[in-house]
């Protein structure tokens, strides 16, 4: 008779997961509340993306195609139900509304495009962009945004117009 000897193994339960963190504040305007600032909000990806905590999730007041807008640092993001979100631009002191169903997105100083669904349908390569009109936008390569320190504009660079697919249309600005 042979005698199989095994060594006694203990198995230890997974560890929990570590709570995740959500250090950084939040401005936004919760279901029929006012603008207000709200610690421990968001944590924000490495693409610029931002998790919100779901008790902040739970709060935000979605428009009629399901987005919210919260600012984050120093940027405006739009936010899915599900907790998806986009960085935009600022415009008039509020998230760049979207135009011809696109909204620009600026992230480690490119700008491009997204759309409703918060897909980025023009990738951020540019150095300025203009919000579309009539199905086209300005967008340049090169530039730098100036200003007077209340108004901001683009100076220098290469000025092209794109479609609403990122298309380099042909002809002048």
């Amino acid at each position: 008779m042979h005698w199989l000897f095994l060594p006694l193994v203990t198995l230890a339960a997974p560890a929990e997961p570590a709570p995740q963190r959500y250090p950084l504040p939040c401005f936004y305007a919760p279901r029929g509340g006012e603008l207000d600032t709200f610690p421990d909000c968001a944590a924000q990806d490495a693409d610029g993306t931002i998790r919100l905590a779901p008790a902040h999730r739970m709060k935000l007041d979605h428009d009629r195609g399901g987005l919210a807008t919260v600012h984050v640092g120093k940027s405006f993001h739009y936010v899915a139900r599900d907790g998806r979100s986009a960085p935009v631009m600022v415009m008039d002191n509020g998230a760049d509304p979207f135009v011809d169903g696109r909204a620009r997105s600026e992230w480690n100083g490119k700008i491009g495009y997204i759309d409703r669904a918060l897909h980025l349908v023009i990738a951020r390569r540019y150095d300025g962009a203009m919000p579309f009109e009539k199905g086209v936008a300005e967008v340049c390569i090169g530039c730098s945004l100036t200003g007077d320190g209340e108004h901001h504009w683009y100076a220098g660079g290469r000025w092209l117009r794109v479609d609403r697919l990122g298309r380099e249309l042909a002809g002048k600005r």
